[in-house]
């Protein structure tokens, strides 16, 4: 099968226009997750004016992160953040096994699971969340330490996220553990494993290209909030 890597280039987007669809609000130039799901809206293509079809669904005051390609913004949202990302593909080769057996969430979980991921990475992880995907995890003492999943959908494609270790636990090899699980997982699926990641985050950077992790683009970020109509 050829990979078509084009659609990564677009991922919010094309997962809501595809796989993802059921969780898509808006319109067909501009679309964005459900609320409590992910904060993440995509467009079609570079036009500012596409956002404007989307205050439709949106409260005032409603936040929402976009590939940051606009040279500007409509006057009704105002620019809060800039993030620089990037986006990492996995290249398929023989996984190892995970050392520690990693183990599929379910409900009973979604308490600790909500709580360790807003712990160490705040703010993009919401209640709704693992409805796009499967998490997994390691636990000691029956105490959930180490969490990961799966995000973003399109085809061909599952963005591996919510990577998180509990600062009491690091250092111990978890992280890369979790994510060998998954890359395997996601293989046998036929897919093939994305992420994206913080730019001055040189640790975890690290340690994806040594689980054969390859940066493919800049993936730069803006978090933007609706500020309601004047």
């Amino acid at each position: 099968m050829k990979l078509k890597l084009f659609l990564l280039d677009n991922p919010i987007w094309n997962a809501l226009s595809s796989v993802h669809q059921e969780f898509a609000v808006g319109t067909p130039g501009v679309k964005c997750y459900q609320e409590q799901t992910i904060p993440f809206m995509g467009i079609q293509y570079n036009d500012k004016n596409l956002l404007t079809e989307l205050e439709a669904y949106l409260k005032e005051g409603e936040e929402r992160f976009l590939k940051d390609e606009l040279e500007s913004v409509p006057e009704n949202w105002e620019i809060l953040q800039r993030l620089a990302c990037i986006q990492m593909v996995y290249n398929p080769s023989p996984v190892e096994s995970a050392i520690n057996p990693i183990s599929q969430l379910s409900e009973q979980d979604s308490d600790e699971l909500h709580a360790l991921v807003n712990l160490v990475q705040p703010g993009f992880f919401k209640r709704k969340t693992t409805l796009l995907g499967n998490y997994y995890g390691i636990r000691k003492e029956g105490i959930l330490v180490a969490v990961a999943g799966e995000r973003m959908k399109l085809d061909g494609f599952t963005e591996l996220s919510a990577v998180c270790t509990h600062p009491s636990h690091t250092g111990n090899g978890y992280a890369q553990q979790l994510l060998r699980g998954l890359c395997q997982i996601t293989i046998e699926k036929g897919n093939i494993p994305f992420l994206h990641v913080l730019e001055s985050n040189k640790r975890a950077i690290q340690i994806y290209e040594f689980l054969n992790f390859t940066k493919r683009i800049d993936f730069p970020l803006v978090k933007l909030k609706y500020t309601g109509k004047n």
